[in-house]
């Protein structure tokens, strides 16, 4: 029998490795807190050579002392081994975190919602092709979704102010048809729609409300867009009133949020969809306002902003928001017109938003102006939000996981609410450094485990649902184990 040792002297242990072969442990939440023994199963890292056996002693690592925890259920450490080598083929001791026992929610829940995002860049293979040709590769993704598990499918309808759909507002998309505004032949939705329901999996139209183009796409060149764009008319028409339902910012063209006619636009495009097809949901990203920096109160709409004060001030009125406030008004504004769209056309229809995780960033004056509290805590606005957590379990990152889940739930006023989370697959058996300010390698991406264990805490920490990002990783090999661990959770 092993000789239980206090926790201080593992980690004390821990720092005697050398500085290539640090392991990056993170702070697993409190109340479920367990360091599990690390040492080495090469089955979990195919093709990865193995730690150097010289940095453990005979016997192993000294055993956790369960003394130091709660004895209110908390799972049995699990002796099962890992490690894993960085890209660069330094062997790295990584933290597997705690793997369960039957004694932890573990149970799958039949209500629980089970997505993967399947991004417009996903259709670059079947863009232009023939009808056969494209339900062929929807039903491959379709399938490989079921056999993951899932049970949802969000699938980019609306990337660039067009449509996987036959649309009266917006020209075809060219991920449909090779070149916007030309129509493929068929209707990519109706295909989707009827395809995830033939595998009884949810179909949710994600879209994106404001972006046009993109520097690398279209660019602010508008006769690069189709001669029916929305876009496109607004800015060349003989009419001067409407030019500023579009702006350019950072080579790329937006819609302007704080105008009424790019809402009605928008909110009636989304009710074309849901009154059209029998899709499940809308689903928003993160795509909002873009980001301003230090210029944020002259760029972009600030002369909308301008006329507002000034119209306050002629009224007599003495309550005028700040441009950040009024920003954060016109998203709302959207928001809640499209929810009662939605509601209107089809009661069960859900409506659901997923901004980026970086909770305290959204806080900021100068960007985005995503106002979650008001959608968590007021009816009207959403049926679940989907914070995206791309971050692993390590304390290092400025929002690890658990942490930043828990934050995101404690937002969570309104019980019509549900919080989903987004997974982030394409970091799996990737490089990825612990933020962009420093050179210093995340392995937990090397554990195979990580997955499974972010659906496991996620459900601990009051997640209802979540959403893999994105289709490519899950559908790619070197996936593979971490996604058999991942169902194991289902």
């Amino acid at each position: 029998m092993k000789t239980k040792r206090p926790l201080s002297m593992l980690l004390g242990l821990i720092l005697m490795f050398p500085s290539t072969a640090v392991p990056s442990y993170g702070r697993i939440p409190a109340q479920a807190a367990v360091l599990q023994e690390t040492g080495y199963d090469n089955s979990l890292f195919s093709g990865l050579p193995d730690p150097d056996d010289s940095l453990f002693s005979a016997d192993g690592l000294p055993a956790v002392d369960d003394s130091l925890f709660p004895a209110d259920g908390l799972p049995a450490v699990d002796d099962s081994l890992l490690s894993a080598t960085d890209p660069e083929g330094s062997s790295t001791v990584v933290s597997s975190f705690d793997r369960y026992t039957d004694t932890v929610k573990k149970t799958s829940k039949t209500n629980e919602f089970r997505a993967v995002w399947i991004a417009y860049y996903d259709f670059k293979k079947s863009a232009g092709s023939s009808e056969s040709a494209f339900t062929t590769y929807v039903e491959e993704m379709f399938d490989n979704a079921v056999a993951c598990g899932l049970n949802a499918v969000v699938v980019h309808v609306r990337p660039f102010s067009d449509a996987m759909y036959k649309s009266s507002y917006y020209p075809w998309s060219d991920y449909a048809s090779g070149t916007q505004g030309k129509n493929p032949g068929y209707d990519p939705l109706e295909i989707m729609v009827r395809e995830a329901h033939e595998r009884k999996l949810q179909i949710h139209a994600w879209l994106n409300p404001y972006r046009i183009s993109n520097a690398w796409k279209f660019g602010t060149d508008v006769t690069q867009l189709a001669k029916k764009h929305p876009a496109r008319k607004w800015l060349t028409n003989s009419k001067t009133s409407d030019d500023r339902n579009v702006l350019e910012h950072d080579g790329a063209l937006y819609y302007n949020p704080s105008s009424s006619a790019v809402r009605k636009l928008i909110i009636n495009g989304i009710r074309e969809i849901v009154d059209n097809y029998d899709v499940d949901g809308i689903h928003l990203d993160d795509y909002f306002y873009p980001a301003f920096g230090s210029k944020y109160q002259t760029a972009f709409d600030a002369p909308e902003y301008e006329a507002y004060v000034e119209k306050r001030k002629a009224a007599g009125k003495k309550s005028i928001m700040t441009i950040a406030e009024w920003r954060k008004n016109n998203v709302n504004l959207l928001v809640k017109g499209i929810y009662s769209a939605v509601k209107e056309t089809d009661p069960d229809c859900i409506f659901g938003i997923s901004p980026g995780g970086y909770i305290d960033y959204l806080d900021e004056v100068h960007r985005w102006y995503v106002d979650y509290r008001t959608w968590m805590s007021e009816e009207g606005y959403i049926d679940y939000i989907c914070p995206q957590l791309y971050w692993s379990f390590n304390s290092k990152n400025i929002f690890p996981y658990y942490d930043t889940l828990l934050r995101w739930v404690a937002e969570k006023k309104s019980d019509s609410v549900k919080v989903y989370v987004g997974v982030p697959v394409y970091k799996m058996n990737a490089k990825n450094n612990i933020s962009e300010s420093n050179q210093i390698m995340d392995t937990e991406w090397y554990n195979q485990f990580l997955l499974a264990d972010m659906i496991r805490y996620g459900r601990q920490g009051g997640a209802e649902g979540f959403i893999l990002f994105d289709y490519e990783d899950i559908a790619d090999s070197r996936n593979a184990t971490a996604l058999e661990h991942l169902k194991e959770t289902w």
